[in-house]
Formats: C-alpha cells, structure tokens, sequence
C-alpha cells in the first residue's frame, strides 16, 4: 500500500511539473524574442490585417554601442513618421508641429515585444505550439493565453533561427471553444544585418525638435468617478498623451495595465442610441444617457467596454 501511495505522488508531482516545464519553456521564447526586436540590425516590413482592412509599414532598427535607434513608417499613404532615439520619440508631421514623448519603445509597435515578463506573467501563461512556416521560413508557435475571460489571447509565430516575431494573432474566445483573429500583426520582408542600417546611421546625426517645444493640449477637470476597473488595470496619473477632446468633455480617464490602453471620456448626453463599433481588436462603444455620454475606446471587449461605461458616476 504504501509503495502504491509513494507511486501515486510521483505521478501527481509530475503532472504538475510537466506543464510549469512548458511555462518555463514559453516565456524563455518570448524573452528571445524581445531580446531579438532590442538587440538586432534590422529592416523589416509588416502589415496589419483588421477584417478587410490592411495596413501597411516599414519597420528599421539598429543599434550601436549605446545608442539605440529606430523608424517605422507607414506605407501607401499618408501618416506620421515614428522615430525613436534611446528614450526620445519624434512624431513626425508635415504640416503641422512635430510631438516629441519620452519613452523606451514606439507605442505603435506590438507591446507584447516590450513589456518586461514579470509582468506578463501576471497576465497570460506561455505555451509552447507546434512548429510550422510562415513567410517561408521556419517558426515557433507560442500562445500566450490570458487568466482573465475579459482579455484577448496572443499567438505568435517566432522564426527559428533569430528569434524574430513573424506573425502576432490577437485571439478572441468565441462560445468557449471556437478561436476569432481579430487582428493580425505579421512580416511581409525581413533583412538582418551585422551593421546598423545606412539610414538609421543618417537619421543619428540629424536636428530633431526639442521636447521643451511640444505643445501638449490642457488636463481635463473631471467632473465625476469611475467606479470599476478591468482585473490588472490602473488609472494613469498624469497621461503624457491626451487626445485632442472637444471642449465640451467633462472627465476623462486613461487606464493601463502596463500592455494596453483605454481611454474613458464623458461629455453632455446627445441622447443617441448605444453604439459599439470594433475596428480590429479595438472597441469604441458609446453610453448614451440624458444627462451624459460616455465612451471608452481600447482593445477590449463590448460587455467589458459596457460595465466601464456603467460604471461613471457623478461626484
């Protein structure tokens, strides 16, 4: 009996240890692939798939000694050049005055590729898939799959070779089983090289615009309480970046978990029907009261987006 015991706890020790095993394996291929996207000479290309709705950019990165640089640009029409120096981010416009922020990677880009694993880990569990090709190269599945229902789940497809990103689903549960890619972040062309790109090395030496200049809209006063967060989501104190509202916002809120964004903003009721819209992974959804509109823009759920909504009370 007791050997029949001892048995049956080995075995249960490594059921357990077998899928930690994984885990581990996971976010060591996700680690490879930040280190790949902070560390590597590189120009690549990469579109964005939201339903029938592509976008398209070209992505330069480079780095020597200390100096880190990198440009993504939008491609087929017009936007804003991104430029990244170190911790400096230039928006680049042409007509109108240019936006310089501080922050270590270009906000526009994947966050998943920056964000410090320690705190994915709070958030998702790395499992490692099949192997398959993408782009004919050979790549890596890992799924990082949420520990909340209110998240999306992430899959991505990480070249064999360099540990470079090639593909990135955002993932939708649909009645529990079925898998929806809302969103799809994959590489079109891919160069690497022992040196930093010659237009990177170019755009080292050029005068950008001070940071002291940037020109920042004002805070808006808020006039009322958000009374229910997502799981893993704070209020940001102070946001750097506040859009361009209209005068007539009453309260404004930007919410974080360190990977995502949500913006929550009130304004006088218009008394127009609910609308919710989804452009990819992201929600734009609109409360309508007779008193106050509320809306919340963010990669999100309706049902989430809808209880944030609910959620805004007067002071």
């Amino acid at each position: 009996m007791m050997k029949l015991l001892v048995g049956l706890c080995c075995s249960a020790l490594l059921l357990i240890a077998l899928p930690l095993r994984a885990d581990e394996a996971g976010w060591a291929l996700l680690e490879r692939v930040q280190q790949s996207v902070r560390q590597r000479n590189f120009d690549t290309s990469f579109v964005i798939l939201k339903g029938n709705q592509v976008e398209s950019y070209r992505w330069l990165h480079g780095r020597e000694q200390d100096a880190e640089i990198e440009h993504l640009i939008p491609m087929f029409a017009e936007g804003v050049d991104i430029l990244r120096r170190n911790e400096q981010v230039y928006y680049l416009l042409s007509e109108r005055p240019s936006l310089v922020t501080h922050s270590q990677n270009i906000k526009e880009l994947p966050a998943l590729l920056y964000q410090p694993p320690s705190r994915l880990r709070q958030l998702y569990n790395a499992v490692l898939g099949s192997a398959s090709m993408v782009d004919g190269r050979s790549a890596q599945l890992l799924r990082l799959s949420a520990t909340s229902a209110e998240r999306y789940h992430y899959w991505l497809w990480v070249d064999a070779e360099t540990g470079f990103p090639l593909r990135i689903d955002t993932i939708a549960e649909q009645n529990g089983t079925q898998n929806l890619a809302l969103e799809i972040w994959q590489v079109t062309h891919l160069r690497m090289t022992a040196d930093m790109p010659d237009t990177l090395l170019q755009l080292l030496q050029i005068e950008l615009p001070d940071s002291s200049t940037t020109q920042y809209p004002p805070a808006v006063n808020t006039l009322h309480r958000l009374n229910w967060l997502p799981e893993g989501y704070q209020v940001v104190a102070d946001p750097v970046q506040i859009p361009q509202l209209q005068p007539e916002i009453q309260s404004y809120w930007l919410l974080s978990d360190g990977l995502h964004h949500i913006s929550v903003f009130v304004q006088p009721g218009h008394r127009l029907p609910e609308q919710a819209y989804r452009d990819g992974a992201l929600t734009i959804y609109v409360q309508s009261g007779p008193a106050q509109d509320v809306t919340v823009i963010g990669p999100v759920k309706v049902e989430t987006a809808q209880r944030l909504a609910a959620s805004v009370s007067q002071q």
